[in-house]
């Protein structure tokens, strides 16, 4: 059994306030979360970041963060989102000069990850190019014997009727279930709506984390009220399909009891 982490919207900042001084703590999040994942045992196989990984883009924010992540022992790939700015992540993390999109698979072990880039700039929304979509077709054809676990950043639009913003334009989502039909998906892990969300699509598990930065309270329909609430998923490949486990960041939750496991594995049943 594999397991990985998922991580998405650090939003991360050179300085703590951001946003008309609303204080998110961008760096003593990553930190704390660096320092359990660090602590995990097994150890996660490799870790995803599906997008959002600096706020505004900027040069300072992706050096500061790319020095952080190199406290991670475990591989981490990388998606963009719309906060992204495609030169300055490519000159900080693939030292080129460049605002060439970030798509590409790694195979690992028996699994082939696809990691697709959503993001355009100057738009909320996501989309997928045809260039992207030739290159997705070319490596679920090569690696047909296993199976895909693709990451991007908007999820695929599930309702006609949803916000424009919140996903995939219309187009992407069509062509796309065009090109998972009848491929071995394991699952699609995204980011950008800042919600904990999974939704079946297809018959294809779409893996959302609220990521860590904040949240959306959902109980409130005549605005979007954005609350506290930080956190990433850990998610098991078992032989009959994937779970997935959020772990809450913030807040901290309060320790009612602890209880040795020992005394769980002793039980009768």
């Amino acid at each position: 059994m594999k397991r990985f982490i998922h991580l998405t919207d650090l939003h991360f900042s050179s300085r703590d306030k951001t946003q008309n001084e609303i204080h998110f703590e961008t760096r003593k999040t990553i930190l704390n979360v660096i320092k359990e994942i660090n602590n995990f045992r097994p150890e996660p196989n490799f870790i995803l970041i599906s997008g959002d990984l600096s706020n505004t883009g900027n040069i300072k924010s992706y050096e500061e963060l790319y020095q952080i992540l190199k406290n991670i022992k475990t591989p981490i790939y990388y998606a963009l989102g719309n906060h992204d700015k495609k030169l300055s992540f490519n000159k900080v993390f693939r030292n080129i000069n460049s605002e060439e999109p970030l798509f590409y698979n790694h195979i690992i072990e028996d699994l082939n990850l696809i990691v697709l880039d959503t993001s355009v700039s100057g738009k909320v929304s996501g989309e997928i190019s045809d260039e992207q979509f030739e290159f997705l077709s070319n490596c679920l054809t090569q690696n047909k014997q296993m199976q895909s676990l693709i990451m991007m950043h908007h999820p695929p639009k599930f309702s006609m009727s949803s916000p424009n913003w919140i996903s995939l334009d219309e187009k992407s989502t069509t062509k796309l279930k065009s090109k998972l039909a009848n491929q071995n998906i394991l699952a699609i892990v995204c980011g950008h709506i800042h919600i904990n969300q999974t939704n079946f699509w297809h018959g294809i598990p779409i893996i959302i984390s609220n990521g860590l930065y904040s949240t959306i309270d959902l109980s409130i329909k005549d605005e979007m009220r954005i609350i506290e609430g930080k956190s990433f998923n850990v998610c098991h490949i078992r032989d009959n399909g994937i779970g997935v486990t959020v772990v809450p960041v913030k807040p901290t939750a309060k320790v009612f009891k602890s209880i040795n496991v020992k005394k769980f594995k002793n039980l009768k049943i």
